[in-house]
């Protein structure tokens, strides 16, 4: 298994099985702190930076928390417009990030641009996570849902799994290919206007995956996720 030391999240794409299964034992370890709402002193001397350019609830408040709870600090923007990365100066992505670098130990980048956490990491000295990219991936969202799909029904492996929504969706994707490392088969279902190359390209490598159209109720009735 390769290392997580200064490793960028980008995709999950990337992620092989025993990786996902490292996540969720470290994630185990640490869940009493977060149920308990307990604080940590396990990144004391850390810093996170965070670089929203696009609006955010969940994501933006789950990574703060996260490094809150484990000692850590945290500083950033959730307003590009109020940065000179959003205004009229309309800075690089590279430049803004050989800024941010100097002033936390990692970043984690939501963008509208699909790619922009990737062209982030070309530059940046320290790692990267994709908060979420445009139409591109979502992947610390999916590895929280298979987690809890996990803490709920005891595995990932053998379950039929149905995504019902808009294909183009950046967690659509990343859900694709998380469950290219798992045994299970998964069915999406979408309206014609929605389709998602990436989707699709993970259908054809995937004999157990494939894109459905027909009545939601019947289908759903033949999956358990």
């Amino acid at each position: 298994m390769r290392s997580f030391m200064g490793r960028d999240i980008l995709s999950l794409k990337e992620f092989e099985r025993n990786e996902f299964f490292h996540v969720f034992e470290v994630a185990e370890e640490l869940e009493p702190i977060a149920r308990e709402r307990r604080n940590s002193d396990m990144l004391t001397e850390k810093t996170l930076v965070t670089a929203f350019y696009q609006p955010s609830t969940r994501t933006r408040l789950a990574h703060e928390a996260a490094m809150h709870r484990l000692g850590g600090h945290v500083t950033g923007f959730s307003d590009a417009k109020m940065t000179r990365a959003g205004d009229w100066y309309q800075e690089s992505i590279k430049d803004t990030v050989k800024m941010l670098e100097f002033y936390g130990d990692v970043i984690v980048m939501r963008h509208f641009q699909q790619g922009a956490p990737h062209e982030a990491a070309k530059w940046a000295s320290i790692p990267i996570i994709n908060g979420g990219d445009g139409w591109g991936e979502h992947p610390t969202q999916i590895l929280t849902d298979l987690y809890t799909v996990l803490r709920e029904k005891g595995t990932i492996d053998g379950l039929r799994w149905l995504a019902v929504g808009d294909m183009r969706m950046r967690t659509m994707h990343s859900l694709g290919y998380a469950l290219t490392q798992f045994d299970c088969p998964i069915t999406f279902v979408a309206p014609p206007a929605m389709p998602s190359l990436t989707t699709r390209r993970i259908c054809r490598c995937r004999k157990a995956t494939r894109p459905i159209s027909g009545s939601t109720p019947s289908i759903s009735a033949r999956r358990n996720t």
